[in-house]
């Protein structure tokens, strides 16, 4: 008898592996695949038949874990969110930060990492389900706590960017949501206006609007 490409690719580990180990295995497979589709596709055109094609494996498999599209995309919702909690900051961006002749430096490499974050795919397959969950109750109610917890550690993780000195200045609580929320706005009209967001026109004001709350 011939195998399918996805009951062979679930096949293949099996041997002299552990049952939980194939298990996160696969659950990781389908929730990648699952982010994959949602980049390519959109929330509407990604179905479960899609997410097993991309992920190789067997539709048995899949459904012994995810019962339903709305249950497999609340926990990619959650592993987006986990895989952007987890990442580290590069060491690149530390070094550029540490290389900052002064305060002013620091402020545009900061503003500029934290602009780069919105052009990364977490954020556009997180934009799908967000705007997905506006009529979606079970995807919102899955991804409030979710992106309450993510929120918290990106602020910290701004703080750490700007550095003790700057997060004390009196305006720099005030200025951090105004900075995330102008670039979220922004970013979102890159999905049907692509450009260079290295030339976006804001980039310099947003620089600006720090450099003078935080500086003056």
């Amino acid at each position: 008898m011939t195998m399918t490409p996805a009951a062979a690719a679930d096949s293949e580990p099996a041997r002299g592996r552990p049952r939980a180990d194939r298990t996160r295995e696969s659950r990781s497979r389908v929730l990648d695949a699952a982010v994959t589709c949602l980049l390519r596709d959109g929330y509407a055109r990604t179905s479960t038949i899609s997410i097993q094609a991309e992920a190789g494996v067997s539709r048995g498999r899949m459904l012994h874990q995810f019962r339903s599209k709305e249950e497999l995309l609340v926990a990619a919702a959650h592993h987006i969110f986990a895989a952007q909690l987890e990442a580290p900051i590069p060491g690149s961006l530390t070094e550029l930060i540490a290389e900052a002749s002064g305060p002013g430096e620091r402020i545009a490499v900061v503003v500029d990492c934290l602009w780069a974050t919105y052009q990364e795919p977490s954020f556009w397959a997180a934009t799908e389900l967000w705007v997905a969950s506006r009529t979606e109750p079970v995807l919102a109610e899955a991804i409030r706590p979710a992106e309450r917890r993510l929120g918290r550690a990106i602020r910290e993780r701004m703080d750490d960017l700007f550095g003790p000195d700057l997060v004390g200045r009196p305006l720099y609580l005030p200025i951090r949501p105004v900075l995330f929320t102008s670039m979220r706005g922004t970013a979102l009209s890159y999905a049907f206006d692509a450009r260079d967001p290295r030339t976006e026109p804001l980039l310099e004001h947003w620089k600006e609007i720090a450099r003078h709350a935080l500086l003056a």
